[in-house]
């Protein structure tokens, strides 16, 4: 993998944990504005903690097959813990799924374009 694929990931990885620690702290605060906000506000940190873990794989798994399998793993993962959450305690919510599959899809395409 070239160097410029490398600085893509890192930076992926760094945003995307500074963005979610923003958005988990000032969530509280914007919650109630509007629906499309609260929708936002409450699935952005799956989709910004799944995206920057994933962002971390190509860097130690160059490999595209393996790739694929690892994130499909770690989303696996992803999804379990969102689903979980319906027969817990804890507050389950159909767009934390979809956010996660986003961030899974983008990753894979992503990868996929600067692989090349």
């Amino acid at each position: 993998m070239s160097f410029r694929g490398n600085k893509f990931y890192i930076a992926s990885f760094i945003i995307c944990t500074i963005l979610a620690i923003i958005v988990q702290q000032m969530r509280t605060d914007l919650f109630g504005i509007n629906n499309l906000l609260d929708t936002f506000l409450g699935s952005a940190p799956s989709f910004l903690y799944l995206f920057g873990i994933l962002s971390v794989i190509p860097m130690v798994l160059p490999n595209i097959k393996k790739l694929n399998k690892s994130v499909l793993i770690v989303t696996a993962g992803a999804l379990t813990y969102e689903i979980e959450q319906y027969w817990t305690s804890m507050f389950f919510d159909l767009s934390d799924i979809i956010a996660t599959i986003l961030a899974a899809l983008l990753m894979i395409f992503l990868h996929k374009i600067i692989a090349r």
